[in-house]
């Protein structure tokens, strides 16, 4: 069973080389009715690393903005527009599918990155999450003329650009279980995630340079998805071969 050990031994295996593992922190689906906003924001403090917080622009109002503006080294991502599925019936759920017009496709983005813009001043990003990490390579190609700089999904990336201009820093670690009720997935099952992923970045079977990203969903933790975040975010935060780094530097955004 993988433990808490063996990302300690495979971290010791990146300091050996003389290399860096670097981590990065993305929370998605935020909204208004957001009771468990604070406990991340202040876990996140108290933990010392930066977030990018994923919204959703068509259910983000201004109070939840201040809450966020509460907070300190934070930033905001876009998480599509309403987190709407809109593809055809017996495809897996997606709000940007290739069956949509770019005219539709191009106004909800538009109106979306607008929105948080307006609330979020310098602290929204242009930058795409695609709700339940799904995009038809179709829209890529518009994202940077409608003015994004980054898109965010999850599974090592293939290259850093696949369209000119627009960079991808995707996630690695889900630590829930969709198809389980959204349940925490268990110990085991995260660190295989994150171990597996920054195993193949040490042996260069993925991009090595791309940095192992923890995706959470705070709004449905439970106590057990809360303790492994502080857990595995102290243990490799500790650990002398090791970098957690902030989105606008990622996405080249600073």
């Amino acid at each position: 069973m993988t433990g808490w050990i063996d990302l300690e031994r495979e971290l010791d295996a990146w300091r050996a080389m003389g290399r860096t593992a670097t981590f990065w922190w993305r929370d998605d689906d935020s909204e208004n009715d957001d009771p468990a906003i604070d406990h991340l924001l202040a876990m996140q403090r108290g933990l010392g690393v930066s977030i990018a917080i994923s919204a959703v622009p068509a259910v983000t109002d201004a109070n939840f903005a201040e809450r966020v503006f509460a907070g300190s080294d934070i930033c905001v991502l876009q998480h599509g527009y309403a987190h709407r599925n809109q593809a055809p019936a017996g495809d897996k759920k997606c709000e940007f599918p290739g069956n949509r017009t770019v005219r539709a496709v191009c106004r909800e983005l538009e109106a979306g990155a607008r929105l948080l813009r307006d609330l979020f001043g310098a602290l929204s990003l242009p930058v795409l999450v695609p709700p339940w990490n799904r995009i038809h390579k179709d829209w890529y190609c518009q994202l940077p003329g409608l003015g994004y700089r980054g898109l965010s999904m999850f599974a090592p990336r293939s290259a850093a650009y696949e369209v000119p201009a627009l960079r991808i820093v995707n996630t690695h670690v889900d630590i829930l279980d969709w198809r389980g009720g959204r349940a925490y997935v268990g110990l085991t099952n995260a660190l295989e995630q994150a171990m597996s992923h920054l195993q193949r970045r040490r042996h260069r079977d993925v991009d090595a340079d791309e940095p192992t990203g923890l995706l959470t969903h705070h709004l449905v933790h439970d106590a057990r998805c809360w303790a492994f975040i502080e857990e595995f975010v102290g243990r490799t935060k500790s650990h002398p071969a090791t970098r957690w780094l902030r989105a606008a530097d990622l996405f080249a955004c600073a």
